[in-house]
């Protein structure tokens, strides 16, 4: 065994609940709070109270809006993709004049609102407050944030009514939630989570760019191709009918600009440019606007074999690329490759910046390609159960075994099951119609007679829940077991909360809300309506998970916040069966950056554990064992080559005694499944225990 260095000497405390550790350039939500924190009362901060007071724009209103747009970073004076400037997105094309206004207003220098910050601030203030007489705002209600919503929708200058209740919907649920962070030189602005009540005037007969609606014609033409995507139409000038070409390419950009902003923006006639699908950066929210067998204009010369996604955000700032982000964006390029029959690698997933005739450097430098790529050929759709020990024993035998949903147009499962050296040569299709593109996939004793059955996600506007229960020899046709949940991009997981045999569902809905959703098992079928079992855990960029860390037979929630060295910390909230306790940290060092944790029982004691794979050329792994108040202080490698880059690794008992042991599927080419047993102390030499199961594209458990 050896013995893993610390990486880190010092570690702000946790407060509250949980606490994000902020780094220059780095902006996160923050949790409701009783006092506002205290920020620099110089630069930028200065500027927003400066201005706020000037033009009688309330204060947290004018920096919400600033983050909505830029995160408060103005890029070093160079403009967005639409022609905007500075941390207000000051803007001048031709249907957004804002720039030209603001100098107007103030009497600013167009070249000093474009290079200087405050001045900035200052221009986006006298609009806003302008834009508030426009629409005859009173001098008593100014004051008011609520009262500000119609003139906030106007800001965002978007082509139609619901594109700018977008943009406003998310600069007040910024409001709701509260945020600091950051500039890039080290100032410190924050907003106050607080209860906000928009007074929507015309916008209130308005429903949000992207929403569905049934039982007309037209709606049903507004359904996207991808279940979980909204769907808003770019401008017809912005794209081409049909195709040239078929597509072999799936093109990676960044927006330079904000989500909203991006949507308006092909909506534009003047715009000239368009792509197939926009990824929001804090939920990981999806709306399509080209549809696929149409040529988006995004990447020249590749324009006529591509499928273009735009993610929110800026190449200079990784803070924009949240897990959230990834983990949508990469459940999209899944279903695009395998709709398209394309290799889940960088063959066919390439960068704006990788393609022949461009000159654009998006994603640029922070975005993480290793990742991405582990996470498109991964499956599940984001963090499921699979991150649990022990869930696969679909024959009640005692030893788990390995499934795959094959997915794409079959949606096949196929089951291997272990004889305790290996698993079957032959494997067997279990069920030949189960999980569809985009659903999250995993597994979960559901009715609790011993046998692990099959559960499937669907997310979108959906949000059904199927199953389908083992027999011991395979799958029984897929039935629904509930109606609402886990809509969206919530990461869905399975577990048993309560403590009676049968597993239980799961939703965090990892927004800045941090909210978590349970709904029991009757053995039948999932409680009809969800309760929220807590109000706070597992934020945007963390990795959330399930497990019985303290061994007293109910499942609790766990999130490893992934962050540098400086913030990868273990959060515990324990189950008492009727909701989830405190949050409590239980390692501050473990899982770093984009390492993937599982959780399982490695030593046969009865509580979970915890195991990290850096899966990259040193494929080290690591674990720490609970003691059931805490995860042991230092973290032990257990075992120094497992899980390469690309591969896929999992935690099941799969010799039966009792004790997880670690399974790595290879993919790629080889498609072999290696397994290295636990002797309760380290993991043992790998052994491969089947040489084809889970080929590239499947989901893999």
């Amino acid at each position: 065994m050896f013995i893993r260095s610390p990486r880190r000497r010092q570690k702000p405390p946790l407060a509250g609940v949980l606490v994000a550790t902020l780094t220059a350039a780095t902006l996160t939500a923050a949790a409701p709070a009783t006092a506002a924190p205290t920020d620099r009362a110089d630069g930028l901060a200065a500027a927003f109270t400066a201005a706020s007071s000037r033009y009688d724009v309330p204060r947290d209103l004018l920096v919400a809006v600033g983050y909505g747009e830029s995160r408060l970073d103005d890029h070093g004076g160079q403009p967005s993709a639409a022609n905007g400037y500075g941390p207000m997105h000051l803007v001048s094309n031709p249907t957004n004049r804002s720039l030209d206004e603001a100098a107007a207003l103030t009497g600013a220098a167009v070249d000093q609102l474009r290079a200087r910050p405050e001045v900035n601030v200052r221009g986006a203030a006298a609009v806003l407050r302008s834009y508030a007489d426009t629409v005859r705002l009173r001098a008593a209600d100014r004051h008011r944030v609520d009262a500000w919503y119609p003139v906030v929708a106007r800001y965002a200058h978007a082509g139609d009514d619901a594109t700018a209740r977008l943009y406003a919907d998310h600069v007040y649920d910024l409001l709701r939630q509260g945020f600091a962070g950051r500039t890039p030189t080290g100032q410190r602005i924050s907003v106050t989570a607080r209860p906000v009540r928009p007074e929507l005037g015309r916008y209130a007969t308005v429903a949000p760019a992207g929403s569905r609606s049934t039982g007309s014609p037209a709606a049903l033409a507004a359904v996207p191709e991808y279940g979980p995507a909204r769907w808003v139409a770019a401008n017809g000038g912005n794209y081409q009918p049909g195709r040239s070409a078929r597509i072999t390419t799936v093109v990676v950009h960044v927006t330079q600009g904000s989500y909203a902003g991006t949507v308006s923006w092909f909506q534009n006639p003047s715009a000239g440019v368009s792509a197939h699908y926009v990824v929001r950066s804090s939920t990981g929210e999806i709306t399509q606007m080209v549809r696929e067998g149409d040529t988006a204009y995004h990447a020249r010369s590749a324009n006529p074999y591509s499928v273009g996604i735009e993610h929110e955000g800026f190449v200079d700032n990784p803070a924009w690329f949240t897990d959230a982000m990834y983990r949508s964006s990469a459940a999209l390029t899944r279903y695009l490759c395998d709709k398209y029959g394309l290799p889940r690698d960088r063959s066919a997933i390439k960068g704006h910046n990788e393609l022949p005739g461009n000159d654009h450097t998006d994603p640029g430098p922070h975005w993480n390609w290793n990742y991405y790529i582990s996470l498109v050929n991964a499956g599940g759709g984001g963090g499921g159960r699979y991150l649990a020990g022990s869930p696969t024993d679909f024959s009640g035998d005692g030893k788990d075994d390995i499934v795959a949903f094959t997915q794409g147009s079959l949606n096949d499962v196929y089951v291997a099951t272990s004889t305790g050296s290996s698993f079957t040569g032959t494997s067997v299709k279990w069920n030949d119609f189960f999980g569809l593109n985009g659903e999250t996939l995993t597994t979960g004793d559901f009715n609790g007679d011993g046998k692990d059955d099959i559960i499937a996600f669907t997310h979108g506007s959906l949000a059904d829940v199927y199953v389908a229960l083992s027999t011991g020899t395979s799958f029984a046709p897929a039935t629904k077991w509930h109606d609402w949940f886990a809509p969206g991009a919530e990461v869905a997981t399975t577990g048993d909360v309560n403590g009676d045999g049968k597993d239980d569902i799961i939703t965090f809905t990892h927004d800045n809300t941090a909210d978590v959703y349970v709904a029991l098992s009757t053995g039948t079928t999932f409680t009809g309506t969800a309760i929220k079992w807590h109000d706070y855990f597992s934020i945007p960029g963390e990795h959330p998970a399930t497990g019985d860390v303290n061994g007293d037979g109910k499942d609790d929630i766990i999130t490893f916040t992934q962050g540098p060295t400086t913030a990868s910390d273990v959060i515990i909230a324990l189950s008492n069966g009727t909701t989830f306790g405190t949050p409590q940290k239980w390692h501050d060092l473990f899982a770093v950056g984009t390492e993937q944790p599982r959780v399982g029982d490695i030593n046969g004691d009865g509580k979970d554990d915890i195991v990290t794979f850096t899966c990259n050329t040193d494929a080290d792994v690591y674990a720490a064992t609970s003691t059931g108040t805490t995860f042991t202080g230092t973290t032990i490698k257990w075992h120094d080559h497992f899980c390469l880059t690309g591969e896929f690794p999992y935690l099941a008992d799969a010799n039966g005694d009792g004790k997880d042991d670690i399974i790595v599927f290879t993919k790629g080419t080889t498609n072999d499944v290696h397994v290295a047993l636990s002797t309760g102390t380290t993991f043992s030499t790998p052994q491969k225990w089947h040489d084809f199961f889970g080929l590239p594209g499947e989901t893999t458990l």
